[in-house]
């Protein structure tokens, strides 16, 4: 089966207005391991450009290297396919695909060909002309009506579910010794914190002589319903042996 190659991938932003937002996008492709973009009319001034930058956090290669196009069919020169993020409706866009669509396009066509994802200006999204130059359009799901979103985080989104598809993202830290934490205690261990329990609470009186016992169960009873980890009875066992050193300290003070 054939695997997303994300070295083929281009993220192509059209007209983009707000160099933060670029910056940003910028960003965003460098954590989700995508490097190839394109800037489609962008009035690159001097100012720009170190916003841009200062919002590359990170991403700043991404952004040197970015291709500087005149038109969006300039950038789409070389790819064989062209997907353009929009949420307009209407015949006069190319064929619409899910997310699903995307990642298995992206599976066939990344291995030997370049394939471009397309978005368009902040303010008015992708137009027409842009439209028709592209081979599919694909909608970001938003709760209803609320269909607009920041340009960056568009390109986050996708390069998210481009980052899980290709199996690239970076395992979870986990504590090393975090199967012990989770490990429900045994019977015998909570046994065995039940008899340590009842003899630091009758050192200190706790217990009644009528009922000794009962506050024990309830306390047993207690610890079954939270599923108690070895570890939190390790925990209680170490609260047990401070009571009765404590114990014995003062009654070693009384003598």
């Amino acid at each position: 089966m054939a695997e997303i190659n994300t070295a083929h991938i281009q993220i192509v932003l059209v007209e983009p207005h707000n160099a933060g937002n670029i910056g940003a996008a910028a960003r965003a492709l460098y954590n989700m391991g995508l490097e190839h973009l394109a800037l489609v009319g962008w009035h690159e001034t001097v100012e720009a450009r170190r916003i841009a930058f200062e919002w590359a956090t990170d991403g700043e290669p991404v952004l040197k290297r970015a291709r500087r196009c005149a038109t969006l069919e300039e950038a789409l020169a070389g790819c064989g396919l062209a997907i353009a993020t929009s949420a307009r409706r209407g015949e006069d866009r190319p064929p619409a695909i899910s997310r699903t669509d995307l990642i298995a396009l992206l599976n066939h066509w990344t291995p030997s060909n370049q394939v471009a994802i397309v978005f368009g200006p902040e303010r008015t999204g992708l137009r027409t002309e842009h439209l028709a130059l592209c081979t599919h359009t694909m909608t970001i799901p938003t709760a209803p009506g609320k269909a607009s979103l920041n340009l960056a985080q568009a390109v986050l989104l996708v390069g998210y579910e481009i980052l899980i598809a290709s199996g690239l993202a970076a395992a979870a830290a986990q504590p090393a010794d975090i199967r012990a934490l989770d490990r429900v205690a045994t019977r015998a261990e909570r046994r065995r914190l039940y008899e340590h329990a009842s003899e630091a609470l009758r050192a200190v009186n706790f217990l009644r002589p009528g009922r000794p016992d009962r506050p024990l169960d309830e306390i047993c009873w207690m610890l079954d319903r939270a599923a108690a980890t070895s570890h939190e009875v390790r925990i209680l066992h170490g609260m047990c042996r401070k009571i009765l050193r404590a114990v014995r300290k003062n009654r070693n003070g009384e003598q």
